[in-house]
């Protein structure tokens, strides 16, 4: 057969497709929208999905999972630590599970409870399976950096799933891209926060809320409950307020009616006049069990550290909401109601102003595209409901979380880390929506099909590429400006190697050392907020803080789980004295002095600047021109040349002194940034 020209072949294999009897549906969902298009003379106007448009490959669980671990990975290993609290509230205290000393703030304390051991017990038993296989502590610290990434990856991974096969293949590939591309998520997934918790446990729930209401099967109400509850229990309690639509169409929506059984059989259900009612209990019995198997654990493990009851959720709820105008979290700082859109902006850049609009794109879409969203395309959904208020349902959510935290005076970056997620959502439904308006606009002005589509194509893959490459600029400022700690940290290890006794590898955090040699500290002023945490110290070092001129509460030594253990030594005939672990955890227990819930300095938790062996300090040459000289609780302690040494040394940007765009985002060949420099220093 002689060979056919590119079009003649495309003609030809078209003709041929034409000619094939369709094909045999493969999933259930899809037998079951088969059905329903059957028994439906509208139906055919719709494909199988809530949004609208001709089918398009998307990627499989497993390589979405590839492809957003590997992201993760790169995450984990060069996310810098942006917030104190991740280091003081957990890194600390899990430390001191796996090591026995580390730092513990006041919300430790059995006065006030307001974390939960359970949570940094789970994070525990990482790190001991981490340290099977690790050399050192800092590799400890990485591997559960990648755990959290895995898991973040998982939920991801589903996530996207759900929204490729219960909303539209497009918006699951727009929602992959932004997911993996953008700096907001390649922070979060991998912070040790129970924000970044209950956003894992948002897409888990949201893989679950995404699908239609039924009464087949109780998976979509168990799954959604259990996962709530879940962030909401052992994660950050507020995070529940997202649940809050999901309810609404759980009792308001009948849904979906129609399904495939076991064996291949279109069954269709009787619908009762009671169905709110039986959807109610069904929704009561799964809050119900969700809250029971979730709490008790919980109760359990705070009531084994703290030697009391304490349910640590209501606690949290408690002081952050009643604790009244002394207490709560406006005395830790407030920020003006922009705070969180400039935020936004910086982690998603245009995503995020497209999610903000997502709720317009839906209105002017309901006018000029109204089969754009389509009930019909549901199979087996025979609900009277407009398609655009289900619709609504899902996009609600991140308004709502969105709208609270604005509301609020004191805002932390990590406060919209659940929100994550659904920003990367809303812009993609809204991306999609504006592609419908795209190929409206070019057709009217006469473009043919082809040109249409093409038009269609390169906007949305521009917009996703600009936006992947302004998230990236992102990462690399963040990294490359403010990634000097971690690597000041971890040059002490080649410096304190003449700690160690008998012939055990030092690296290898396993070993006994003598005890009557003492710890060294090293310690920290007015950089005390950047410490990556004692997984960065070796075992016989401490870390104290110097007064400096924060005059906040700040945290203390946990009570160390050790004990001195002696013997004679076979060769020499001296007495060696080596601390172990006791695995007692009694520290959690203990009331120190001095913790108090109205963040007011504690003078006791300073060390005295003479007791310190290291020191890791930074000097901004340019915040003292013009004869401007340094305060008397923070001096240039690395230009103090007689009491110092400096062993290393790393640029870091003069935040103060550098332009703002410049400083957000990394543009290679800029020169409106400063640097100063963060260093290690040791006493002569």
């Amino acid at each position: 057969m002689p060979d056919l020209q590119p079009r003649q072949r495309k003609k030809a294999a078209a003709k041929k497709q034409q000619n094939q009897p369709p094909a045999e549906p493969k999933t259930r969902a899809a037998k079951a929208a088969a059905a329903a298009a059957a028994s439906s003379p509208s139906a055919n106007l719709a494909q199988a999905r809530q949004l609208v448009e001709s089918q398009a490959w998307a990627p499989s669980f497993k390589n979405a999972f590839r492809l957003i671990f590997a992201v993760r990975c790169a995450a984990a290993l060069y996310s810098i630590l942006s917030d104190c609290d991740e280091v003081f509230n957990y890194w600390e205290p899990t430390h001191w599970l796996q090591y026995g000393f580390g730092l513990q703030t006041w919300e430790y304390s059995p006065e006030f409870a307001i974390r939960s051991w359970s949570y940094v017990s789970f994070h525990a038993i990482l790190g001991w399976i981490g340290s099977w296989f690790a050399k050192s502590k800092i590799q400890v610290f990485y591997f559960m950096r990648i755990m959290l990434g895995a898991m973040s990856a998982f939920a991801e991974a589903r996530f996207y799933r759900t929204v490729v096969e219960e909303i539209n293949a497009h918006v699951g590939r727009y929602l992959l891209v932004a997911l993996i591309g953008s700096a907001g998520m390649f922070h979060a997934s991998v912070s040790y926060l129970p924000s970044s918790f209950s956003m894992v446990t948002t897409m888990l729930a949201f893989s679950f809320v995404l699908q239609p209401p039924t009464f087949f099967t109780r998976n979509r109400t168990y799954g959604a409950t259990f996962f709530f509850g879940l962030g909401g229990l052992f994660g950050w309690p507020f995070c529940a307020i997202l649940g809050v639509p999901f309810v609404i169409e759980e009792l308001l929506v009948y849904g979906r009616e129609v399904m495939v059984d076991e064996n291949d059989k279109v069954v269709q259900m009787a619908r009762s006049p009671y169905w709110r009612l039986n959807r109610a209990y069904r929704l009561a019995q799964a809050v119900g069990l969700s809250f029971f198997a979730i709490a008790i654990p919980i109760l359990a493990i705070d009531y084994y550290f703290y030697e009391k009851l304490e349910f640590v959720p209501l606690n949290i709820v408690l002081y952050n909401v009643f604790g009244g105008p002394d207490r709560g979290p406006n005395i830790f700082g407030t920020e003006p109601w922009s705070f969180y859109i400039v935020n936004g902006f910086l982690n998603f850049n245009i995503i995020f102003l497209l999610a903000l609009g997502s709720g317009v794109c839906v209105l002017i879409t309901m006018y000029v595209d109204r089969n754009r969203v389509s009930n019909n395309a549901t199979p087996g959904f025979v609900d009277a409901v407009s398609p655009y208020i289900l619709l609504a349902l899902k996009l609600v959510p991140f308004y709502i979380w969105l709208a609270i935290f604005t509301l609020q005076p004191h805002k932390e970056e990590r406060f919209l880390f659940v929100a994550y997620p659904l920003i990367c959502l809303n812009a993609s439904i809204a991306l999609f929506l504006v592609r419908g308006w795209v190929h409206r606009v070019t057709g009217v002005f006469g473009a043919s099909i082809s040109t249409r589509l093409y038009t269609v194509k390169y906007t949305t893959a521009a917009f996703l590429l600009i936006s992947t490459l302004l998230s990236l600029s992102r990462i690399l400022a963040l990294v490359k400006y403010y990634g000097a700690p971690k690597e000041v940290y971890s040059a002490l290890w080649n410096y304190q190697a003449d700690a160690r006794t008998l012939d055990f590898d030092y690296l290898n955090e396993k070993y006994r050392y003598d005890s009557t040699i003492g710890e060294k500290t090293l310690c920290v002023g007015k950089e005390w907020y950047r410490f990556p945490s004692s997984y960065f110290l070796p075992n016989d070092v401490r870390l104290g803080i110097i007064k400096s001129d924060f005059d906040g509460l700040m945290p203390k030594p946990f009570a160390e789980d050790l004990e001195v253990f002696e013997y004679e030594d076979t060769n020499s005939g001296k007495m060696i004295s080596q601390k172990l672990r006791q695995f007692k955890f009694a520290g959690a227990s203990v009331i120190q002095p001095g913790f108090n819930d109205l963040n007011k300095e504690d003078p006791s938790a300073y060390t005295d600047i003479f007791q310190c062996d290291f020191l890791v300090d930074s000097d901004f040459p340019l915040r003292y021109i013009n004869g401007k000289a340094p305060s008397n609780y923070e001096p240039r302690y690395i230009q103090d040349t007689d009491h110092w040494n400096v062993l290393k040394c790393v640029r870091f940007l003069d935040a103060e002194n550098s332009a703002k765009l410049s400083r957000a985002f990394w543009i290679p060949g800029v020169k409106r940034l400063q640097w100063g420099e963060y260093c290690l220093l040791e006493r002569k």
